[in-house]
């Protein structure tokens, strides 16, 4: 009896403890990466990238340690680097993949950070963070999620050399062909449980545009979270590379 008392115990302790979390546990516990379903032969991990008068970045490299040749932009209120842990593999296999942490605090200075919306500003930032890496921001592949997605079109509309290819996840606006019209390729891409039509309606309209385009699904996420993202990201990039029109002289 004595023994069932405790287990009881242990019980409602756990209980109140998860219900005692702050919103930054949970929100921090919502990005925590997945476990990945693929290993490569050489390490892969996410180091931090110093930049120059501004906040670090972080960064998966390429085969054999090449520079990044892709880009990642956090959503609103996110620490970001969680993200790039759940697909770090596919990033490394497919080019490297780097990123700048928003600008912008959510919560009085912890490390939940969003994008402010002066697109010169990102656009600096980012080819700093580039030159520091070694790498070019130059005919990119931007990865862009809910508002790292709904910022990643409108650097595409402006400087479609530098921001190429894009894969664009749970935007909190419809991606527009108008906007997108100079890409060479874009993949659209939701959660199972998010709002699925915007993206699939997107990827549609840039295909009636001329600009080849996809729609991929991740099982089993809601907005904000990466389900199957090795899997997923994998297809996206491999789909960009074997899709995307060629690139302008």
């Amino acid at each position: 009896m004595q023994q069932m008392l405790r287990r009881l115990g242990l019980v409602a302790s756990l209980a109140a403890a998860a219900a005692g979390c702050g919103r930054d546990e949970h929100v921090l516990a919502a990005i925590r990466p997945l476990a990945t379903q693929k290993r490569l032969a050489l390490p892969v991990e996410v180091y931090t990238l110093n930049i120059p008068d501004d906040l670090p970045g972080f960064a998966v490299p390429g085969p054999d340690g090449a520079k990044p040749k892709m880009l990642f932009l956090h959503g609103m209120c996110s620490a970001g680097v969680g993200d790039v842990q759940a697909f770090q593999f596919a990033a490394s296999e497919h080019g490297g993949i780097l990123a700048v942490r928003g600008d912008t605090p959510c919560d009085g200075g912890g490390v939940l950070r969003k994008h402010s919306l002066d697109l010169d500003k990102l656009d600096a930032r980012i080819r700093a963070a580039f030159e520091v890496s070694g790498g070019e921001a130059k005919d990119l592949v931007l990865v862009g999620h809910s508002q790292g997605a709904y910022l990643g079109e409108r650097l595409a509309e402006q400087w479609p050399e530098r921001y190429s290819r894009l894969i664009l996840i749970g935007a909190p606006t419809e991606p527009s062909a108008a906007r997108l019209r100079h890409v060479r390729g874009a993949v659209m891409v939701s959660g199972q449980y998010d709002v699925t039509t915007r993206m699939k309606q997107a990827a549609a309209e840039l295909q009636a545009a001329g600009i080849p385009s996809t729609y991929l699904e991740m099982p089993g996420a809601k907005h904000g979270q990466m389900g199957d993202a090795e899997r997923v990201f994998g297809q996206a990039f491999a789909w960009l590379e074997k899709n995307a029109l060629p690139r302008r002289p």
